[in-house]
């Protein structure tokens, strides 16, 4: 085999190599799918727990720049709003499970794995989440938030 015909060959098969992964790369799983569906997290069914407002651990409600905490073992989001009520929702997105944050500034829910925004009532602002989060009724008793379903 002559050098030439050999660089050939091998040109051949390692373009061969390359566009089997690139095509492999291109065919997506659902897991990969960033586009709504109706299916998702919906958050917990049964909640119910307290914060205590005075405790270290949920400071960050009291910060303006943050304002937000979750409870329930990460399920839930409790937000102090800058009219100083507290909202909680369920705190996996509704898309594909990804933790919400709360942007206290603008009053809503964000998620920084695909961007959807949700009002503060739970509502779907913009996707690509199709369904509104799961919202909580907070009762403030002093220095104490109940969280309940």
């Amino acid at each position: 085999m002559e050098r030439k015909e050999f660089i050939h060959l091998f040109g051949l098969g390692a373009a061969a190599v390359l566009t089997t992964g690139c095509l492999g790369g291109c065919s997506g799983s659902k897991g990969d799918d960033p586009t709504p569906g109706s299916s998702g997290p919906t958050g917990a069914t049964s909640v119910d727990f307290t914060l205590d407002l005075t405790a270290p651990a949920n400071a960050d409600l009291q910060d303006p720049a943050k304002g937000y905490v979750y409870g329930a073992g990460g399920q839930v989001i409790v937000a102090k709003t800058t009219a100083g009520t507290y909202l909680a929702v369920q705190a996996p997105c509704t898309h594909q499970g990804t933790a919400i944050l709360f942007q206290p500034g603008q009053g809503n829910f964000f998620c920084p794995n695909h961007g959807s925004q949700f009002n503060a009532d739970g509502t779907v602002a913009n996707g690509p989440a199709a369904r509104p989060l799961k919202k909580y009724t907070v009762t403030q008793t002093g220095n104490s938030l109940r969280v309940t379903s």
